[in-house]
């Protein structure tokens, strides 16, 4: 029993890499560098049928502790903010193509924000739900690499109201058609 217990264990590291169905990427979006929701981090396994995936992400930024000075007078300024998401994909598989597919899903994202405005000696705490329908095409040049290049749309509700400086600002209900072209670099395992 041991023999066939240490086999097991043994083959295990094998068995699953030759499954690669896990995926980790780095998703960016070259025209919004600047912005929070520019980078994240995402997971992406499939479900049993193999056509739908669940997609896991995160993102935050820390931008804290900076001081603006005017004259004789100096301001602090920060912020930290992060975004979770969860969802599904679809995969859209095109014929006699094996490396390339194409992709549709949707994520639902909680974004939460704490803020300092320059007058205020407290950080705010700002949130938002929301929804962003994704469309995309993914390509496998090598066994573990997966390349996507990703086009979101954006539908957020916020039910607070606040005068600081946010993407959401005194905004109840928003939607962006085409919020984000996002490219992402994963490595399957």
């Amino acid at each position: 029993m041991k023999k066939l217990l240490i086999l097991v264990l043994a083959s295990f590291p094998f068995f699953t890499m030759a499954q690669l169905k896990n995926d980790v990427s780095l998703v960016v979006s070259p025209l919004k560098f600047k912005e929070q929701s520019s980078y994240e981090l995402l997971y992406r396994r499939p479900l049993p049928n193999k056509l739908w995936s669940l997609r896991l992400g995160m993102s935050a930024l820390v931008d804290t502790d900076k001081e603006i000075r005017n004259d004789s007078t100096t301001l602090n300024t920060g912020s930290v903010a992060y975004t979770l998401s969860a969802g599904v994909q679809r995969k859209l598989i095109l014929e006699d193509i094996k490396k390339v597919y194409a992709y549709i899903g949707s994520d639902l994202y909680w974004q939460s924000k704490f803020q300092r405005n320059p007058k205020d000696t407290y950080y705010g705490y700002y949130w938002s739900i929301g929804t962003t329908p994704v469309v995309g095409i993914s390509y496998e040049p090598i066994r573990n690499i997966r390349l996507s290049l990703e086009s979101r749309s954006d539908f957020n509700l916020n039910f607070q109201h606040y005068e600081s400086e946010a993407e959401n600002r005194d905004t109840r209900v928003s939607f962006k058609p085409l919020n984000q072209l996002a490219i992402g670099i994963g490595y399957l395992f």
